[in-house]
């Protein structure tokens, strides 16, 4: 289909023309699969990336300038995409760390001699017991926790940093 054709169906589409979406995708979506292919390895990637270009291209139709080309402008959403899939995954596999041979298991700990995580907590003033409960027990950052907890990110950590010193008291003392 010419250029003009694609740009003519962009305009429809824009105007709700119910024959628009399946022709747009029908045409658009060998050569932006062929796209996502060039550039992974993965079949699967690439069927997920052409998806969800796909349903930005739906969310953001508005954003399309009649008169313009709209090749250009799909394959900017569709390089968008892709961006966003490889940070997304690099964000996710710095998280995990790769073990080729599983850790011994740690040495059984007598638990019964220590005070239950309830017990220890309560003897914390709320917004330290907030603070380290959203920090190790949700996982939360700590910009994560000052936004929840409408504070700074400094008093966040001053707040955890005495958390821990009053735990470390509290296990000292032992029940």
């Amino acid at each position: 289909m010419a250029g003009e054709d694609l740009d003519r169906w962009m305009e429809r589409y824009q105007r709700a023309d119910p024959e628009a979406p399946s022709v747009l995708v029908l045409t658009l979506s060998p050569q932006l699969l062929r796209f996502f292919r060039s550039q992974l390895a993965s079949r699967e990637l690439a069927d997920d990336l052409l998806q969800e270009t796909w349903l930005r291209i739906h969310r953001v139709r508005h954003t399309y300038r009649p008169g313009q080309p709209v090749l250009p402008w799909v394959y900017a959403i569709a390089r968008r995409v892709r961006v966003d899939s490889y940070r997304r995954t690099r964000r996710i596999s710095q998280h995990e760390t790769g073990v080729d041979v599983l850790p011994e298991q740690p040495a059984q700990v007598e638990t019964s001699s220590l005070p239950a995580f309830e017990t220890l907590m309560a003897g914390l003033p709320e917004s330290q017991r907030e603070v380290v409960t959203l920090l190790k027990v949700g996982g939360l950052s700590l910009e994560e926790v000052a936004r929840a907890t409408s504070s700074t990110v400094g008093a966040v950590k001053q707040k955890a940093h005495r958390a821990y010193a009053r735990l470390r008291e509290l296990l000292e003392e032992g029940p």
